[in-house]
This record gives C-alpha cells, structure tokens and sequence, in this order.
C-alpha cells in the first residue's frame, strides 16, 4: 500500500509498504480522505514542542482526521461489516484500565495518538488500522469528505463543552481556523446569545460570519478589547475559547474574560509562556481549561451532521491527491490566507 512517510523534519517520501496486520479486535479501513491539520504541519516542519522534546517518534505515517470503508475485519470483531462507511478517534486507549473502564479513554495512561504525538500509524496512506471501540459509523446522508472534517469539530465542541457554554452566554472566540470556526457553530447550538470571532483574516472572518458569528473582528484593524467592552457594558465574555495558538490571545483573554468566567484552550503554544499573570486567575475566580482531542464525540456530531443541525463544509477550501502531499506541505505557507482545511483524496 502506498504510505506518505515522514522521515523527519521536512522529510517527507512516499512509501510502499505490506499491508497491515489485524489482531483480534482490530479493522483494516481503506481510506478514502483524510485532512491536514496545523498539528500535522508543525510536525512536518519540525515547529512542533513535541518534535523538539522527543515525544514525536520518526518514522511516521501522519493524519488523524480521516474517512474510510472498512475493508478487513479482524476475528472479533462483532459490531462492524466490511462495506461500512467509519471515521476514527483520535487516539488509542488500551480498553482495559481503569480509565478506559469508565470510558475516559482520552485519560488512558496507556493510549497512543494517532500519527502525532507518541503514535500510531495515521490515514496519509491506502488504508489505517483502528480498533473496533475507536471507530464509528457514518451516516448514509453524511458524505466521505463531511466525515473528514469530523474530528476538528468534535475537537471544537470538546472546547465549548469544557468551556461550559450555556444559554445567554456571551462567547469570544479567538482564532479562524477549523477548530475556531466549528466553536462558532457550537457555541450557538448551546444556545450563546452573542458569538464573537476574533482573528487576521477577513477571508476567515467572513466565513465564521456566514457559520454563526454574530460579530467579526479583524485585529489588526479594530481594537478588540474596546469593542468586546463595549458589546458585554464592560463585564467581559462569559466563555473565551482560544483557538489560535497566540500567546498574546491568550494574554489578552486574562484581562477580558468576566470575573467567574472561563477560558478555554484549544491550542498548542509550542513554548514555554512567560509573564503569565495566574494571580489574576485566582483573584477574578477564572477558570482555565485545557482541551487535548475529541473523545468519543464524533458520535455526537455524526447525529447532529445527520439531522441538519450542523454544517462545516465552507472550511474545505482546498482538495488534492495524496500523491501530492509532498507540494502540499511545502506550499502550505504560501496559501495561508485563503486556506481553512485542506483535503487529501486517497
């Protein structure tokens, strides 16, 4: 099977390799597209912390957001059907410690992502192998590419859900890529009364309009803190999620959200933060909360996909073949101000 293997920073070659072997509980998925992710760029370049401290194992077959057919079912596998249309989590629990037990997989001490961190093989290739209790079913109405894009917006709903998204919230989200966008979309589900998008772009911006923001703003034109000031009579946002990456986002976002307020963050920083005011955490009752992954729920928004509730399909901005990944990663710089996510067709 043909396999886009990452040697190292900026080594990316094309590979031919043996067809994977299942154990028992195992399923062999023909992948049909999979997505690149900023994660997966930043490995590629060698940017990523996680490059830099070792936890980023070479050789590696990167992507973890990815549709596919089941193709090969391994002996005990009960609930799948060769034929079936799945996507895949993120990562890989062991299924048998505790954690897993209660169904916290993304706690398992003993999990592997999934062509990132600490990982396993991902879906740059012909065909992936998951475990039967990582992969879920697409619906008939929801099409291989929509399945693709699955895994940022569960990421962005994890990142509301964390943020604790409540009826009549005033929401700010920082940051215009897949997982910002999908937050956008989600937050009005939750019922926010008012979503605020903050970003560089006004490509992007227009696009988390079109989604559900209620208002746009462009940093580096208008004063945000004014503005955010302004729309909340100077009490602040009730939830800031941060999806940009930006440590001055994430400065920022102290000093704005409401006292009693929660910050959620969905980002890698790739570095060490300093001058970072946890005082006025404590003293203003803020909460600050991590986001890592989409556990289990894909599930969730296969349903909500499946009844029209949801539609992420204007953050595909770009399709090309996997023979092409190579060109891709390099030139993902150059496309940047027009580019949301980007596709590979395998």
């Amino acid at each position: 099977m043909r396999a886009a293997r990452l040697l190292g920073p900026n080594q990316m070659v094309m590979q031919e390799l043996p067809e994977p072997v299942l154990g028992n509980k195992d399923v062999l998925v023909q992948v049909k597209y999979a997505g690149i992710c900023g994660t997966d760029y930043s490995i590629y370049s060698g940017e990523s912390s996680f490059v830099k401290n070792g936890m980023v194992k070479f050789p590696l077959t990167m992507g973890h957001e990815w549709s596919g057919v089941v193709s090969k079912l391994g002996a005990d596998v009960e609930k799948l059907n060769i034929g079936d249309r799945v996507v895949g989590d993120t990562a890989v629990s062991c299924g048998s410690c505790f954690e897993c037990i209660k169904g916290e997989y993304i706690q398992c001490v003993n999990s592997h992502a999934v062509g990132t961190v600490n990982a396993i093989d991902g879906a740059f290739a012909d065909f992936i192998v998951m475990p039967e209790r990582h992969l879920f079913l697409l619906p008939d109405n929801v099409s291989f590419k929509q399945g693709a894009i699955v895994e940022p917006i569960a990421t962005g709903m994890y990142a509301v859900k964390r943020g604790g998204v409540r009826p009549g919230d005033i929401v700010l989200v920082h940051g215009t890529g897949p997982i910002g966008l999908a937050a956008v979309q989600l937050s009005k589900i939750s019922g926010a009364a008012k979503v605020i998008l903050s970003g560089r772009n006004d490509f992007k911006l227009n696009i988390g309009k079109q989604l559900g923001a209620d208002m746009t703003v462009n940093i580096l034109k208008d004063n945000l803190g004014n503005l955010v000031k302004d729309v909340t009579h100077g009490k602040g946002p009730d939830v800031i999620i941060e999806a940009s990456g930006a440590v001055s986002a994430l400065k920022e976002s102290m000093g704005m959200v409401r006292p009693g307020g929660t910050i959620s963050l969905v980002a890698f920083y790739d570095q060490n933060i300093e001058n970072f005011d946890i005082d006025s955490l404590i003293l203003n009752d803020v909460k600050l909360v991590s986001v890592a992954g989409s556990p289990v729920l894909a599930m969730t928004v296969l349903k909500l996909m499946e009844h029209g509730r949801i539609n992420m399909d204007k953050i595909i901005t770009h399709e090309f073949n996997l023979n092409d990944i190579v060109n891709v990663l390099q030139g993902m710089e150059k496309n940047r101000n027009e580019r949301i996510k980007i596709l590979l067709k395998v």
